[in-house]
């Protein structure tokens, strides 16, 4: 049996009383994940899940029933516009706004955000995470892109939170490297550090009047959307008003046959009539100031016998 020195010992206690506290201390932070952490649904195309909410103070209007299509419309009308710099803005002119959700995010995220905003607490947000991969070519590689945020309900706003888009560890990096001005800066992990939201229709969007919520990065865009509004029917398009006393007179065309009212068809016809009526005048004195003539030949007077 070999003999072990009582230092190696202490030192092998010592290291086995390191290695426990630092699985302690492991569990304690998974256990506080988990807590925080709730996921719905998560699959290759993305993750949904309820988080703990970074700003205690705020109280979300959850749960809360919206329709998910009313979600979609939400997402749909999302825009990430780009802020070009100086050469880049001369040289390439005004890039226009870019959807921030494709249409099969859409489809994927829709469903599970009106589930996640049904069954939220008011400490609680709904996160979400998508991921799009792109096949590569023969002389790239393909490459995925991360999209990242959250939302929560307030009174009749859904705050939409974008804390990172279309991220993509590859294409950050080569883009840093090939921007002089920017090359000393570290790469962008969010995608959005010269990127602004944008929602349509502009009426529903409520974002001036509120400040940008608490707890999270300096590259976080967010957008306060009055979904309320979004629920209200089209209004319908006003029909001119017609004044019932007086017709509305609208020029005819050219070569077009034109339909008068019926009193102006009934003044003519009068008009018509009268004029008929002084022409037959007008023919009876003209026949009255000529001699008789006669319409037949005389007839022969026969003697009576006596």
């Amino acid at each position: 049996m070999a003999f072990v020195p009582p230092a190696w010992g202490r030192q092998r206690s010592c290291a086995a009383s390191l290695v426990l506290a630092l699985l302690c201390l492991v569990g304690a932070a998974c256990s506080t994940t988990d807590k925080n952490i709730t996921i719905l649904f998560d699959d290759p195309r993305g993750t949904v899940s309820l988080q703990a909410m970074p700003d205690q103070s705020v109280h979300a209007t959850h749960p809360i029933t919206l329709d998910p299509t009313l979600i979609a419309q939400i997402l749909r009308g999302i825009a990430v516009h780009d802020q070009e710099r100086g050469l880049q803005k001369i040289l390439g002119g005004m890039a226009a706004p870019t959807p921030a959700f494709s249409d099969d995010q859409i489809q994927f995220l829709a469903p599970l955000l009106a589930e996640g905003l049904r069954t939220a607490t008011p400490d609680q947000r709904i996160g979400y995470r998508v991921e799009t991969t792109h096949k590569g070519s023969f002389l790239e590689s393909s490459t995925t892109e991360t999209t990242v945020g959250s939302l929560y309900a307030y009174g009749r706003q859904l705050y939409v939170i974008l804390s990172q888009y279309r991220y993509s560890p590859t294409r950050t990096n080569l883009t840093t490297f090939g921007d002089m001005a920017y090359r000393s800066r570290s790469p962008d992990s969010s995608g959005l550090r010269n990127r602004i939201l944008l929602f349509t229709p502009s009426a529903a969007e409520r974002s001036a009047a509120f400040d940008p919520p608490t707890g999270g990065k300096s590259t976080d865009r967010f957008l306060a959307i009055d979904f309320g509004l979004l629920q209200q029917p089209p209004a319908a398009t006003a029909a001119p008003q017609v004044d019932q006393t007086t017709p509305p007179t609208r020029e005819a065309p050219v070569g077009a046959r034109t339909s008068d009212p019926p009193a102006h068809s009934t003044e003519a016809l009068a008009q018509e009539v009268e004029t008929l009526r002084k022409e037959l005048q007008s023919v009876q004195q003209q026949l009255g100031n000529q001699p008789a003539k006669q319409d037949s030949p005389k007839r022969k007077v026969i003697p009576q016998k006596k």
